[in-house]
């Protein structure tokens, strides 16, 4: 069955109804994007930066829970088999 073949898909046209929807939106939003960019080229900047800080400091907070989801296991806990 292919998903995009209308005929086998009873939601084919409400798919593509939705990319076109989602193609239009994203088009709009990368033409205020680049017009507020040409407009405002330090407060775009500034948001550029900030934005990159927020990506940095989720990247390290995720980084951190990582090393304790994979670090090897408390020796100050027992396991307790409930299934006896």
């Amino acid at each position: 069955m292919n998903s995009s073949d209308p005929v086998d898909n009873p939601l084919g046209p409400v798919v593509e109804e939705a990319r076109k929807l989602a193609s239009a939106v994203g088009e709009k939003a990368q033409q205020a994007a680049d017009q507020f960019r040409a407009q405002y080229p330090d407060v775009y900047g500034h948001l550029a930066t900030a934005g990159s800080e927020l990506l940095a400091a989720y990247r390290a907070a995720v980084a951190g829970h990582e090393r304790r989801w994979c670090a090897p296991e408390s020796t100050g806990t027992e396991h307790i088999d409930v299934d006896d």
